[in-house]
């Protein structure tokens, strides 16, 4: 490159002026979950945002319609528009093998799954004990143990104890 192309360039630019990121706040309109894209509308100028990309990195939040949000706009362009936060949120998907809420000090979520076959184990061990006991008789008064013990319990499913609005 020529010392003529490289002012070239630099007088250019200056003419330009520096292209910055800006933030702006939208209000999003539709949200197309599959391509991680929302359109949205600025809130002081009514200008049209489509393709803003929902996740940039580990993070993808998936706006409730009509809710304010906050934008990046990359070297003012907009096209290269994506979300930073948002005032209200459906969902919030993490691509991450760690996540750490409250500095960890109520250690980790179980895994139901596992959970759910631990009792269903020691609720056949109950019952199989139950039957035991229905054949023993209480010493003094002829009753069998299985009247006496006699749980309540049923058989523990994933839907007993499972909550919907924390998935991981």
């Amino acid at each position: 490159m020529s010392e003529l192309d490289k002012f070239a360039d630099i007088f250019r630019r200056r003419l330009e002026g520096a292209k910055q990121a800006q933030l702006r706040f939208a209000v999003c309109k539709s949200v197309d979950w599959d391509d991680k894209t929302m359109t949205a509308v600025g809130v002081s100028d009514d200008v049209p945002y489509e393709g803003v990309q929902l996740g940039f990195g580990y993070m993808d939040i998936k706006p409730k319609k009509e809710t304010v949000c906050l934008i990046g706009i990359l070297e003012g362009k907009e096209a290269l528009a994506f979300l930073i936060n948002a005032e209200d949120v459906e969902l919030v998907e993490v691509k991450s093998d760690t996540i750490e809420i409250n500095g960890g000090q109520n250690g980790g979520l179980m895994n139901i799954d596992s959970v759910i076959a631990w009792m269903q184990k020691v609720y056949a061990d109950l019952q199989t004990l139950k039957t035991q006991l229905s054949t023993h008789p209480v010493a003094g008064n002829g009753a069998v143990l299985g009247l006496v013990f006699s749980p309540t319990t049923s058989n523990p499913t994933k839907t007993d104890f499972e909550d919907h609005k924390i998935k991981h």
